[in-house]
C-alpha cells in the first residue's frame, strides 16, 4: 500500500482493523508510529467529547424553538449559574480537543497526491545517480557549480560556508522531464548530502522523505522546490540553513 493512500485511510478510521490496512501499518516503524500517536488522539478526542455535559432540557428548549405551539411553560429553565457552568465545561472541552491535536503535531497539511508522486520520483532519480555520486571525489569551484544551478533557473550566493562545504558532484536533473533542474552534492558526515532544486509548482506543505536508505525534506521555496537528502543518521539541519540561506531563483 503506497504513503498517500495509507495515510487517507488511516485519518478516515485509525482503527481500521482490515489485513491489508495493518500490513501496511507495519511496513515500516515511522508507518508504525504514525498510527499509533493517531490512535491515542483519537482516544482523547472521543474521551474529551464524552466529558462535555449535556445541559439538563436542552432537547425540550431545542423542541420548543423547531416547534411554535409547545409552550415555554412546559420547560423547566436551568439555574443561571448551572446553565453558564455547563456551557463553560463544553467550551473549555473544546479548547482542550483542539490543544491536544495541535500540540500533537497530527493537525497539518498533508501533502497532496501530486507532492507523493514528486516524492517518488525524486527517489527514482536518487538510486540512478547513486553510482555516480559515489565516484565523484573532487571539489568543484563555485564557477563550475553555479554553471549549472543556473542552467536550471537558479544562483548560490558566494559564501565562506559554500566554499568550506566541499561540493564534489553538479549536475543537470531531470525530476520532472519538462523541466530543468540543478543536483549539487556536499561531502556529510554520513556520506552525500544532496540537494536538488527544480523551478517547478511549489508543493503543498514542507514534508519528509520516507525511504529505506535516505532521509530528508522536500521544501517549497519561492517560485519553485529544494530537496535536501542525505543517508540514515546523517544530520541535515546545517545543510539544510546553508542552501535556503544562499540559494535564490533568478527567473
Amino acid at each position: 500500500m503506497e504513503d498517500f493512500e495509507f495515510r487517507k485511510r488511516g485519518l478516515a478510521n485509525p482503527n481500521d482493523s482490515s489485513e491489508d490496512f495493518i500490513a501496511a501499518a507495519q511496513a515500516s516503524a515511522e508507518r508504525t508510529q504514525w498510527l499509533q500517536d493517531l490512535q491515542a488522539l483519537d482516544a482523547r478526542v472521543h474521551a474529551a467529547a464524552l466529558s462535555i455535559v449535556v445541559p439538563a432540557g436542552l432537547a425540550a428548549r431545542l423542541k420548543s424553538q423547531a416547534d411554535p405551539a409547545t409552550t415555554t411553560a412546559s420547560v423547566t429553565p436551568l439555574p443561571v449559574r448551572s446553565r453558564y457552568q455547563r456551557y463553560y465545561a463544553m467550551a473549555a472541552s473544546l479548547v482542550i480537543t483542539l490543544g491536544v491535536i495541535m500540540s500533537s503535531g497530527l493537525w497539518t497539511a498533508r501533502p497532496s497526491a501530486a507532492d507523493i508522486k514528486f516524492h517518488d520520483d525524486i527517489i527514482g532519480h536518487m538510486y540512478r545517480e547513486t553510482p555516480r555520486i559515489d565516484n565523484a571525489t573532487a571539489d568543484l569551484s563555485m564557477e563550475e557549480i553555479n554553471q549549472v544551478i543556473e542552467a536550471a533557473g537558479g544562483h548560490l550566493r558566494e559564501d565562506e560556508r559554500i566554499k568550506s562545504a566541499h561540493i564534489k558532484f553538479a549536475n543537470d536533473c531531470n525530476v520532472v522531464p519538462s523541466i530543468k533542474g540543478a543536483h549539487i552534492v556536499l561531502e556529510g558526515t554520513k556520506g552525500s548530502v544532496s540537494v536538488i532544486m527544480i523551478h517547478n509548482s511549489p508543493v503543498s506543505t514542507e514534508f519528509d522523505v520516507n525511504d529505506p536508505r535516505f532521509q530528508g525534506k522536500i521544501i517549497p521555496f519561492g517560485q519553485g522546490n529544494l530537496v535536501i537528502l542525505g543517508e540514515k543518521e546523517e544530520s541535515l539541519e546545517s545543510y539544510e540553513t546553508l542552501i535556503t540561506e544562499t540559494f535564490e531563483w533568478v527567473i
